[in-house]
């Protein structure tokens, strides 16, 4: 896998299993993304086991650790009834979308897209190549499906050039919006102004100095919970993106289904709240498990048979 200039081969992560006095087991994971995450595996390893070697009584109770701790312990408060697979999950009234996620060359951009039976809302990852291979693709997406919206995501890979060619040479009634085509929020937004098109924020959340200020060329908020960490963070994203009528799509940062289900529990524990009357625009980013090559931590089913495979790293029986 390519983020913007840095090459993931593989994944690591660690996973928490809890198991009550009844025998049911929960699990949690821990998988800082690299390249993006400002902790390391280590750093987590270390993190963790310290935590959990002074109380486990109330795990979700400890603040200011990394972000993918903190994330992953606030998850618990989320719901007092454990969750123990993806397809457990409290039944829910509103469909929670999940996008589908392509990229590649041409040729395995559309083969992939014929084969999801051309559905009229993908994710498109660019800025991987020749901006000129990918506006072929995107082109070749619109001459598939007249309806298609399609969600670009550079990572920042663009300078302003590259981006402004894009954006010149596409049909742009289908780009839904455009996620970071720079470094530079400034200059994302004026792209904007310039093109009539929308954006979605990513990496920008993620600065700790980041100050929202409303632009109505700002059109979704990508929150990957992995980076941003705790959950009072994510809700005030989420309140002022419901108030602001910004689509909210919570991402991967490519975990296991372990992580995913932690994702779309989160996502539907949001969809399931009202603000202020109003109920935020929720959609999925978690179609990722396809780029593993590995049988293990893929299936929902296998989960905890999975597990017993892993490196054991800190047991209690407390």
């Amino acid at each position: 896998m390519q983020f913007n200039k840095y090459q993931l081969h593989y994944r690591e992560g660690v996973i928490l299993e809890l198991t009550d006095s009844d025998g049911i087991s929960q699990f949690i994971e821990f998988s800082p993304l690299p390249g993006f995450s400002q902790e390391t595996l280590c750093d987590v390893k270390k993190q963790l086991i310290t935590l959990l070697s002074e109380s486990i009584d109330n795990l979700n109770a400890h603040k200011n650790h990394a972000p993918c701790i903190q994330f992953a312990l606030d998850y618990l408060s989320i719901d007092e009834r454990p969750t123990h697979f993806i397809h457990q999950q409290q039944n829910t009234f509103i469909t929670i979308d999940n996008i589908p996620l392509l990229q590649g060359n041409c040729e395995q951009v559309i083969g992939h897209y014929n084969s999801l039976k051309l559905p009229n809302v993908i994710k498109l990852k660019v800025a991987r190549g020749l901006v000129s291979d990918d506006i072929d693709i995107f082109q070749s997406l619109c001459n598939l499906n007249p309806n298609i919206k399609i969600r670009c995501d550079a990572n920042q890979a663009w300078d302003e050039q590259q981006a402004a060619f894009f954006l010149r040479h596409i049909d742009i009634k289908h780009l839904d919006y455009i996620e970071e085509p720079t470094t530079n929020h400034k200059l994302n937004l004026q792209l904007a102004k310039q093109f009539n098109i929308l954006i979605g924020l990513d990496e920008t959340l993620q600065q700790r100095d980041f100050t929202y200020q409303h632009s109505p060329f700002i059109r979704a908020f990508i929150i990957k919970p992995t980076i941003i960490g705790s959950k009072q963070k994510i809700d005030q994203l989420v309140s002022f993106a419901t108030r602001q009528n910004i689509i909210v799509s919570f991402s991967s940062s490519f975990e296991s289904i372990v992580g995913l289900q932690q994702l779309k529990k989160l996502a539907t524990h949001y969809t399931n709240n009202e603000t202020k009357g109003r109920r935020p625009r929720i959609t999925l980013g978690i179609d990722t498990l396809k780029y593993f090559n590995s049988s293990r931590l893929i299936d929902a089913e296998k989960i905890a048979q999975d597990c017993q495979t892993l490196e054991v790293l800190w047991i209690s029986n407390r």
